[in-house]
């Protein structure tokens, strides 16, 4: 919570178009991350939202996007695990590029390298979990992350 809390803050300061809601779990247990790897898995999400939601929404006043991302505590099984939600409003993601999502190389932007999200999925892998990502009703993307508590 506190590196979400930290890489938010530089956004919510620059941001104008996008609103940056926060709903964190204040008793999530202690994780074992990489504090800098995580940071930059949280830059490259946020990073990667902000960027889809003001390409959709260029040019119009009236419709300000969203992100939102929460942290809860999930059991599965006899273990628990830390889910990190990303919810945004913006275009979401085209159906034939979501299978091949977290690949390198794979982008919908004209100046992107497609190296974000595999980065991110790899920095997942580097700490046991694992990553998904899907389109929300009626538009927008949602990227859930589940990291093991580690006992």
């Amino acid at each position: 919570n506190q590196l979400i809390t930290e890489v938010t803050a530089l956004y919510q300061e620059n941001e104008q178009q996008v609103e940056l809601l926060l709903a964190l779990d204040n008793d999530l247990p202690l994780l074992q991350l990489d504090q800098h790897r995580v940071r930059q898995l949280l830059v490259n999400l946020i990073k990667n939202a902000l960027e889809a939601i003001e390409a959709d929404t260029a040019g119009m006043n009236h419709n300000h996007g969203q992100l939102s991302i929460s942290t809860e505590v999930a059991s599965l099984r006899s273990s628990q695990q830390v889910l990190l939600l990303l919810k945004d409003n913006g275009p979401g993601i085209p159906e034939d590029m979501l299978p091949r999502l977290f690949e390198p190389y794979v982008t919908s932007k004209h100046k992107g390298t497609g190296l974000g999200l595999a980065i991110v999925k790899k920095i997942v892998e580097e700490h046991g979990g694992t990553l998904s990502a899907g389109n929300l009703e009626p538009k927008g993307t949602m990227i859930t992350i589940r990291l093991p508590v580690v006992v």
